[in-house]
């Protein structure tokens, strides 16, 4: 666990959230190298705990647990959405360990956050997340993977289960510093995006206003366009 890295990593970007990556180094799930102008920074990426040793990293500290569920981004792709999800899965730890399964409808997302804002990093934002499924934008642009940050809420996505403060605020600083990061130009849901209308509704029940501070354009709710 990457201990006490919390909301301060996200707004100056110490080595989490893939710095190693951002500063020039290696992509793809390749190691980090140095250069005279890049020190050397140690990859951050640990293996997925034996279910005796996990431990959620608390409060908007953070650890990166790769997924393989990822690829390269296509050529001058430009990354300019964040979608959020919610798991329908109970637990931070159980929604890491599908994001660890490659054989049976392999997915990922780039971050996964706990009900406590506790957050796991899967994929580098620098890399294509598989999190959208068929999908378009408002715009209609499809393959929204492509050009997206995908962020997994630790929900049950029934409509009741809500949305601890903890959490929203671990959300809010991943998007901040991503769009420090990237053009984002927009905020969507997963059910927004979902091709055919109805495929997902998540994240259900979530509190959009909550997002309004970060000034970016929101779309949620079922796309009937």
């Amino acid at each position: 666990m990457l201990a006490g890295l919390g909301v301060f990593c996200v707004l100056v970007g110490v080595p989490s959230f893939d710095r190693f990556l951002e500063l020039g180094t290696s992509h793809h799930g390749q190691v980090p190298v140095s250069s005279p102008i890049v020190p050397f920074v140690p990859d951050p990426r640990t293996p997925m705990p034996a279910a005796k040793d996990w431990k959620d990293p608390g409060y908007l500290n953070i650890v990166w647990i790769q997924s393989p569920n990822c690829d390269a981004r296509k050529k001058n792709s430009i990354v300019d959405t964040i979608v959020v999800h919610s798991t329908a899965i109970a637990s931070l730890e159980k929604t890491t360990e599908v994001f660890q399964q490659s054989k049976t409808n392999p997915v990922s997302s780039h971050f996964t956050i706990g009900k406590d804002g506790s957050i796991v990093q899967n994929v580098s934002t620098f890399d294509r997340a598989w999190h959208a499924g068929v999908s378009k934008d408002a715009a209609g642009r499809p393959s929204v993977n492509q050009y997206s940050i995908g962020i997994e809420l630790v929900n049950l996505d029934d409509g009741k289960d809500g949305y601890p403060e903890p959490q929203l605020q671990a959300l809010c600083g991943i998007i901040a510093e991503m769009k420090r990061r990237f053009p984002i130009k927009q905020i969507v849901s997963h059910e927004f995006i979902a091709i055919p209308p109805g495929r997902k509704i998540d994240p259900a029940a979530f509190p959009w206003q909550r997002l309004k501070y970060l000034g970016l354009p929101m779309y949620y709710g079922q796309n009937k366009n």
